[in-house]
Order: C-alpha cells, then sequence, then structure tokens
C-alpha cells in the first residue's frame, strides 16, 4: 500500500513540475494558426468533407481558448 501512494506522489510532483510559460504560444503563433485551420477548414466545407471540418472546427475551438488572454493590439506587431 506504501508503494502504490509513493507511486501517486511521485506522479503528482512530476506533473506539477513545469514551466508553464514554455506551454503558453504567442499572439504570433496564435493568428498564424487560425488562419492555417481556417484554410483547412474552407478545404473541407468545399470538398464535402464533414468529419475533417468538424475535427478542424475542434482544433480551432481549442485554439481559442488557448489564445484568449491576448486583445487586438497582441496582433499587430504580426507579420
Amino acid at each position: 500500500m506504501k508503494t502504490v501512494l509513493l507511486v501517486c506522489a511521485m506522479g503528482a510532483f512530476l506533473f506539477s513540475c513545469g514551466d508553464d510559460e514554455k506551454d503558453k504560444i504567442s499572439a504570433c503563433d496564435c493568428r498564424k494558426e487560425a488562419n492555417k485551420l481556417a484554410e483547412e477548414m474552407k478545404h473541407a466545407a468545399f470538398s464535402g468533407d464533414e468529419s475533417k471540418r468538424k475535427e478542424k472546427e475542434t482544433k480551432l475551438d481549442d485554439l481559442v481558448e488557448d489564445c484568449k488572454d491576448y486583445s487586438k493590439v497582441d496582433y499587430k506587431n504580426c507579420e
């Protein structure tokens, strides 16, 4: 039983040790990825591939969540 608790505690420790800043993407990356996904969604819609369009839509929703902290001002400096 002690071994199980030790393994669980070590696992929790390892997952908590991370730099959240490294995982965060920049505003320019957000913009680039959003444009790429929008283009892929458009191609999927024109080809009639509904499952691919929905897959891209889900990815876009995830990207919106990741990029919610940026404002329009943040995107102005992107090329």
